[in-house]
């Protein structure tokens, strides 16, 4: 099932089951993390029913779910009767300011997804959504973000959990140190929990200062031990600390030019203007001929000022990697 993310809020599901007016136990699970995001005991309406209105954490983010029903006699689990993916997504264009009756909107609500399909195969899409990042400190007072963030939810240092914005009581903060994000974005840093005056933060591994040997001083136990030690100075993000981040990351909004790409390609689709006959057939065959496609049907979304509209937010590196 899709669920187009819009108001009204809350978004509501129904699925039909096999006996009406009898308790069943729905489930709905992150799939991507495996966690169970909802468990709830749900009674089937007159006509054998399911229908729950969501949580408004499934209003806010645009992600794939794993739902399940189970039949639920007597307290325990018995039979599953529903198991489906649920797609929350925002539509790029509100269709119904386009039509006016039922018929209507449910055509232009076909055009839309696949126009917005289209965009999403190119550009990865303009989605609002909650995602892990795992990574290792590098012995600086930044660590980079690749993709766009809004907000810090987690933060796990060595299987610790320092970072909390759920935890009203004891958080955000649950250790020493505050985590944000800086202004450009690009990001995330450290500001202590207790006011100190201002320091430079250290855009790179600080290099490391021997200490030379000493007959006056011993680090060790060991007299005849050579002393030499190391100075490093702190950073906040110390090199080989383990680091789990919990990100809101995406597009709170459709930009307005995704907006005009998406109606763009909407009445081109409605009018046929995407035919591939129309578009890429060089050669066309019957017994006599064969067809020949030119190569640049497989390049763009066929629309010339979409694909221009898309260039500036396609983005060639993703991850950092090793050439």
């Amino acid at each position: 099932m899709e669920i187009l993310r819009k108001p009204p809020y809350p978004l509501s599901i129904s699925y039909s089951v096999n006996f009406p007016e009898a308790d069943y136990k729905l489930f709905i699970k992150d799939k991507a993390r495996d966690i169970i995001l909802l468990e709830e005991v749900v009674t089937s309406t007159e006509d054998s029913k399911i229908e729950y209105d969501l949580t408004e954490y499934f209003s806010k983010y645009d992600d794939s779910y794993e739902l399940s029903i189970y039949e639920y006699p007597e307290s325990e689990l018995g039979d599953i009767v529903v198991e489906d993916n649920l797609e929350i997504l925002r539509p790029y264009v509100d269709v119904s300011t386009m039509a006016t009756t039922a018929s209507e909107i449910a055509e232009y609500d076909g055009y839309e997804k696949i126009a917005r399909t289209i965009i999403d195969s190119i550009v990865g899409g303009f989605y609002y959504y909650t995602d892990y990042v795992e990574t290792v400190g590098q012995g600086t007072d930044y660590m980079p973000l690749w993709n766009r963030t809004y907000k810090i939810l987690k933060v796990y240092e060595n299987s610790v959990l320092v970072y909390d914005t759920s935890n009203t009581e004891d958080g955000p903060a649950l250790a020493d140190w505050n985590y944000l994000i800086t202004k450009d974005k690009s990001a995330i840093t450290k500001d202590p929990v207790s006011a100190i005056d201002g320091f430079n933060r250290s855009e790179q591994q600080p290099p490391n200062i021997m200490v030379a040997p000493s007959d006056s001083y011993a680090l060790f136990d060991t007299e005849d031990s050579g002393n030499i030690y190391t100075i490093s100075p702190g950073v906040a993000f110390p090199k080989g600390y383990d680091y789990i981040f919990l990100l809101e990351q995406g597009y709170k909004v459709v930009p307005n030019d995704i907006k005009d790409a998406t109606l763009m390609l909407m009445d081109d689709i409605k009018c046929g203007k995407l035919d591939y006959y129309k578009r890429y057939i060089l050669n066309y065959s019957t017994d006599q001929f064969r067809i020949q496609i030119d190569k640049s049907a497989l390049e763009g979304t066929g629309n010339i000022l979409v694909d221009k509209i898309l260039d500036k937010y396609k983005v060639n590196i993703t991850k950092l990697g090793v050439l």
